[in-house]
C-alpha cells in the first residue's frame, strides 16, 4: 500500500494513537496505515515524479504511454489534475479524487502510479473490487513489484480470502526482504487462518524489524485470535 508512506504516515498517528484508548482506534484505520500509498504525506514529491516519469522514465522501464494529443500538448492539465487529486485525497472527498485520478488516467493511460493511487482510494472507500481491479490491471506491467503485491494481498484479506492474500504477501516478501508491510501482514493472514504458529512467528519478525509493529498489532482485529495469547503478550509488550 507504500513502505516509505506507510512508515512516514504511522509515525505520525500512532503517536496521537498512544494517548487514546485502544478502543478508540477503528479497525478500517488501522487497515489503512499499512496498506495506502500515503500520498498525503509527499504528494507533491511524488507528483512531480510522476510528470518526470510521463515524459522521460516509463519507456526506460518497459512502461509504453499511449500517446494522445493530452498528453502531448497538455501536461500542465495532467499536473493540475493530480494536484487535485491527490488535495481532495488529503480532504477525505474519496469520490472526488477517484474521479479526478481516473480523469488523469484518460489522458495517460500506462503510468503505473496513477493506477496505484487511485487502487488506494478505493481501498479507503472499501470498494474492494474496484480496488483489486485497479491494481490487477498494474500487476500486467509490473509483476515483482512488492508494494502492489501486497495491496493486492490487503485487499484480499479485507475480502476475507485470507488464504489468497497470503501468497501475494509471501510473494512481496520474497522480492523486498527488508519491506516489513508484507511480513506483518502475513502474520494478520495466518491468524485469519488460525495458523497461531506461523501468525507468531511473522509477527515476531517484523517487530524485530519495526518495534512499531507491535502498536500496531496491539490494536488489530486481525491477530485478534491471539489476544491473550502468552507468546502474543510477550510479543507486543517487548521494550
Amino acid at each position: 500500500m507504500s513502505s516509505i508512506y506507510d512508515a512516514l504516515r504511522r509515525s505520525q498517528v500512532d503517536k496521537q494513537a498512544i494517548c487514546q484508548p485502544e478502543a478508540t482506534v477503528n479497525a478500517p484505520a488501522r487497515r489503512m496505515f499499512r496498506v495506502i500509498l500515503a500520498a498525503v504525506i509527499i504528494s507533491s514529491v511524488c507528483t512531480a515524479a510522476l510528470l518526470y516519469a510521463i515524459g522521460i522514465i516509463g519507456g526506460r522501464h518497459g512502461v509504453q504511454e499511449v500517446k494522445t494529443p493530452e498528453t502531448q500538448n497538455d501536461p500542465e492539465r495532467i499536473w493540475s489534475l493530480m494536484v487535485k487529486a491527490d488535495r481532495l485525497h488529503k480532504k477525505g472527498d474519496l469520490t472526488g479524487a477517484i474521479d479526478t485520478y481516473s480523469e488523469v488516467l484518460v489522458l495517460s493511460p500506462a503510468q503505473a502510479e496513477v493506477y496505484m493511487r487511485l487502487g488506494s482510494v478505493y481501498y479507503e472507500a472499501q470498494q474492494y473490487d474496484k480496488a483489486l481491479a485497479t491494481y490487477t490491471r498494474v500487476l500486467k506491467r509490473t509483476q515483482n513489484d512488492a508494494r502492489l503485491l501486497n495491496n493486492i494481498g490487503s485487499v484480499l484479506l479485507a475480502k476475507g480470502d485470507a488464504a489468497k492474500a497470503l501468497g501475494y504477501f509471501i510473494q512481496a516478501r520474497r522480492n523486498s526482504a527488508d519491506y516489513v508491510e508484507p511480513l506483518y501482514n502475513m502474520a494478520c493472514a495466518y491468524a485469519r487462518m488460525k495458523k497461531k504458529d506461523a501468525a507468531l512467528s511473522s509477527l515476531r519478525q517484523a517487530c524485530s524489524i519495526q518495534p512499531e509493529a507491535r502498536l500496531w498489532a496491539r490494536r488489530d482485529p486481525d491477530l485478534q485470535s491471539l489476544k491473550g495469547d502468552k507468546d502474543f503478550e510477550t510479543i507486543v509488550r517487548a521494550q
